[in-house]
């Protein structure tokens, strides 16, 4: 994954050197991401799928409350229910119309929909800058539509059924919107460098049912924006990065703050697995990184120059570390206190280590969308999401939380836990939801013992239970890249003060590094990356409070 990174950034001679990315052209796309981030919570919502640990976004196709969905798998494949997630936070079971295990989509329908749903449009496509809806709101957590940009490789031919976008974590399934908002296609089967996605009209001729459910395709009125080039076959098969993606990320890329205040560490444990960035706090070699991606020796490397780098102080609560060298005239990061808008265009510097004396890798940023402020009160739908470390999953049935699957070989499998029993009490503290289940288990402590009241067939019983670990990925000790992993998650996903969530894909070893604006303003410092196009930074606010706890702790460097 390291190697095809550095290979996408290198500096090329390949076709689309020439497409220009101007300050209009990145202002009419935040305008319409901007205007999508509004409209969005009536034409999309979130669907998951009982005893799944997984979310995705669905799009309204008709005020009668059908949707289609990305096809989530039941789990040993049985017929278990689809489920809305409200805005409210609870959900409701949805009718299954049919699902399609080729084309990764399902047809669902909301049996008494509520009357502000508003149908989506269909459109041709008719430009190469296209958006990826990532989530949907959910107001009781705080969630908010969230959006990522992408572009197409080359122009899809006349006849063509399908095109291609340049990213490749996008999941199967997944809906395609221009930038109005009007759904163009569905993504297939991810690839090594690309995403394929089929055209809707063309899915909706493979399921006859859309055919009368979708309203007529329409013409968007789209921003005047630059588009790929043609290129022959020969050029198709040397991409690495669109045309678009390139001339888009040396723009944003100019309206860094020069020289740019960041570093890049290096772990020289044969056990760290990459390598993160760090943010320049003061001229005196003082930078900030993410703690619990360190390895016990590192080095720093900073306009070309090597440093053994030194650990002086770490911050359980943001999981920030202070990290010295022996420097001296480096470069400062600035923090911004104007809060970004929701749509607004942000960008993370990524710096990749030189391979050779030969082959340096080209300075390049990753693009994303600003989403929302997260408060550190709010549990994500991602962390209600997913296996708790008691070793077991949840769903949210009525006011009830309901066990509906156990992991094996866990001590709440063998303390007699059963799916089907319905959480009263934990340690005497109701728990009647998943929010207050995850915030629970924030409080707790791996090992510790507590004791599960349930509800089984009108009887009240008790079960001790010992807490475990969630399933990390990746462990401590490593990751394996085999298998198509899109991108690698940090070790430590949460909990946090107020973080900024937004749509850059980054992976562990990119955080650390420092989130602009497009006027070159530090709007915050990458903390975990979260999911493909998910990722939490630290506030100015909180890391200025977390800079002055380090520095008070701080040996003489």
């Amino acid at each position: 994954m390291k190697a095809l990174l550095l290979l996408t950034c290198l500096v090329t001679l390949l076709p689309g050197q020439s497409v220009t990315w101007t300050l209009d052209h990145e202002s009419s796309v935040q305008t319409a991401l901007t205007s999508l981030a509004k409209t969005l919570p009536k034409t999309a919502v979130l669907v998951g799928r009982t005893s799944v640990p997984d979310t995705r976004v669905a799009v309204v196709i008709n005020a009668d409350g059908h949707l289609l969905a990305p096809l989530i798998p039941a789990l040993d494949q049985s017929d278990a229910p689809y489920l809305l997630y409200r805005p409210d936070g609870s959900r409701l079971t949805l009718t299954t119309v049919k699902e399609n295990a080729k084309r990764s989509v399902a047809l669902l329908k909301i049996e008494n929909p509520p009357a502000d749903l508003t149908p989506i449009r269909i459109s041709k496509i008719t430009d190469h800058t296209v958006v990826i809806p990532t989530s949907a709101p959910i107001a009781s957590l705080g969630e908010t539509p969230s959006l990522f940009v992408d572009h197409l490789e080359f122009p899809p031919p006349e006849d063509a059924t399908a095109f291609r976008l340049d990213s490749v974590f996008h999941r199967p399934g997944t809906a395609v919107l221009d930038l109005s908002g009007a759904l163009i296609g569905t993504t297939l089967k991810a690839r090594e460098d690309n995403t394929p996605a089929l055209m809707i009209v063309n899915l909706i001729g493979e399921i006859s049912e859309l055919d009368a459910l979708l309203g007529d395709e329409t013409l968007s009125p789209l921003p005047d924006l630059p588009t790929t080039p043609e290129l022959t076959k020969e050029e198709i098969k040397e991409l690495t990065t669109a045309p678009l993606t390139k001339a888009r990320q040396r723009f944003i890329q100019s309206t860094h703050p020069t020289p740019t205040p960041c570093v890049l560490i290096s772990n020289d444990s044969t056990q760290a697995t990459h390598s993160v960035i760090g943010t320049i706090v003061r001229p005196n070699g003082l930078i900030l990184t993410k703690a619990s991606e360190l390895g016990p020796e590192f080095e720093v490397r900073y306009f070309g120059r090597s440093y053994p780098g030194v650990l002086l102080a770490t911050d359980e609560k943001t999981d920030l570390a202070l990290v010295g060298i022996a420097a001296s005239g480096m470069p400062v990061i600035r923090w911004s206190d104007q809060p970004p808008t929701p749509g607004c265009t942000v960008a993370s510097p990524i710096l990749l280590q030189e391979s050779t004396d030969d082959m340096v890798s080209e300075p390049t940023s990753y693009l994303g969308a600003f989403s929302h402020l997260l408060k550190e009160s709010l549990p994500t739908v991602h962390a209600t999401s997913q296996v708790t470390s008691l070793g077991l999953t949840t769903e949210q049935i009525d006011s009830k939380l309901v066990i509906v699957a156990l992991k094996s070989d866990t001590p709440a499998y063998e303390s007699g836990l059963s799916p089907g029993d319905v959480i009263s009490t934990i340690d005497g503290t109701p728990v009647t939801s998943r929010a207050g289940l995850t915030a629970f288990l924030d409080r707790c402590e791996v090992g510790q013992s507590v004791t599960v009241e349930v509800t089984r067939a009108d009887t009240s019983k008790e079960f001790t239970v010992a807490l475990i670990a969630p399933n990390l990925i990746p462990p401590t000790t490593g990751v394996t890249l085999e298998g198509g992993v899109a991108m690698v998650p940090s070790v430590r996903r949460t909990p946090f003060p107020d973080t900024l969530v937004h749509t850059a894909p980054l992976n562990a070893w990119d955080c650390g590094s420092p989130l602009f604006d497009l006027r070159g303003r530090a709007l915050g410092l990458n903390i975990a990356a979260v999911a493909p196009t998910r990722t939490l930074a630290l506030t100015p606010p909180v890391i200025r409070e977390a800079l002055d706890r380090l520095l008070a702790k701080t040996r003489a460097f």
